[in-house]
């Protein structure tokens, strides 16, 4: 009997031990840093702010998220970094915490991954530390994972310490960007004014094939990916053709979703490379069925805005060109808001 509970105590262990949460990557300096995924609503090119008075200097400028105004952090000035001109290829992060919405400026974002929680250490206590959740170690490397609700009250409390102005001097302004910034802009406007066109607008993302039509989903929007194998799916008489069945994945029963049916083309099924992509949504256990998955892959937004075919009358899904493939956009936030899903 002790030894039978050791085993489970082991396995318990092992279970805590290997609790999982995806980060997403971003460069500052030729500096890795880690934000937890669910903090981040979108990923966006850099675009045109405004500049109100007396913004405080960690605040690059204001962006207009979904008609709100959202301050663009600079996390050099609160890291007490050398500021720098940012060029066409720096990136913004929409972030959501418990209170607010905010954004942060940085170099690159560079990937999403699943960390071990494990192998995140507490760092040495300091006032700076209070930016940081900890420090994830592996072999490679050492990431420091933000505490985005600390960056954020650390503003807030301490906002009349920084100087404060309105003229725009770290963004780039050479006569050729500026344009290329309005028209960033201008497309978040026209795209938030007809919700029919929006693009999801990440720049991380992965493809996938559903019976040999290339699809894009930014990376935001995935939970994770698992593997069907010899899974047995549970068929829910009385529901829609285009739920393929449930599923228990880790002792979740989710509803995998037959895309092609739900927007009424042929039906999906399984093969041997099938997977199932389940969704990052709180109010939804849902996973998409997916033949295979492919790569991923940065979509450059420009690249959207020149080579986007206009909406299939069928699916209504915006499509674009890349490396001669066309791929069909996948917009989740719109497929959560479909009130056929309401029986999920």
């Amino acid at each position: 009997m002790e030894h039978n509970n050791l085993t489970l105590q082991n396995q318990l262990f092992e279970q805590n031990t290997k609790e999982e949460e995806n980060y997403t990557f971003i460069e500052i300096d030729n500096k890795t840093y880690g934000i937890k995924t669910s903090n981040v609503l979108e990923i966006l090119k850099i675009m045109e702010l405004d500049y109100p008075n007396a913004l405080p200097s960690c605040i690059l400028g204001i962006l207009k998220y979904e008609e709100t105004p959202v301050g663009v952090i600079d996390l050099r000035e609160i890291f007490k970094n050398k500021r720098i001109i940012y060029d066409l290829s720096a990136k913004l992060l929409i972030l959501k915490t418990e209170n607010s919405i905010n954004a942060i400026i940085v170099d690159k974002v560079t990937d999403i991954k699943k960390l071990d929680k494990s192998k995140i250490h507490p760092l040495p206590y300091s006032k700076e530390s209070d930016f940081f959740e900890g420090v994830y170690i592996n072999a490679d490397e050492n990431i420091y994972l933000m505490n985005i609700e600390n960056i954020i009250k650390y503003i807030e409390a301490n906002s009349n310490k920084f100087e404060t102005g309105s003229e725009n001097s770290y963004i780039v302004n050479d006569e050729n960007s500026i344009e290329i910034l309005k028209e960033r802009k201008n497309f978040i406007a026209r795209a938030t004014a007809d919700v029919q066109n929006v693009i999801p607008l990440y720049d991380r993302g992965v493809s996938f094939i559903i019976n040999n039509i290339k699809y894009y989903i930014n990376m935001a929007s995935v939970k994770e990916f698992f593997k069907i194998n010899n899974s047995k799916f549970i068929k829910v008489p009385n529901t829609p053709d285009f739920i393929f069945g449930l599923i228990n994945i880790k002792g979740d029963y989710i509803t995998v979703l037959d895309i092609r049916k739900f927007f009424n083309t042929t039906p999906t099924s399984i093969k041997e490379k099938s997977t199932i992509i389940i969704l990052n949504s709180t109010e939804y256990k849902i996973g998409i069925l997916a033949d295979e998955i492919c790569e991923s892959m940065n979509v450059d937004f420009d690249e959207i805005i020149q080579n986007r075919i206009s909406n299939q009358e069928e699916t209504k899904m915006m499509e674009f060109v890349k490396d001669g493939e066309i791929y069909q956009v996948l917009d989740i936030e719109t497929l959560l808001k479909d009130e056929r899903l309401t029986i999920c």
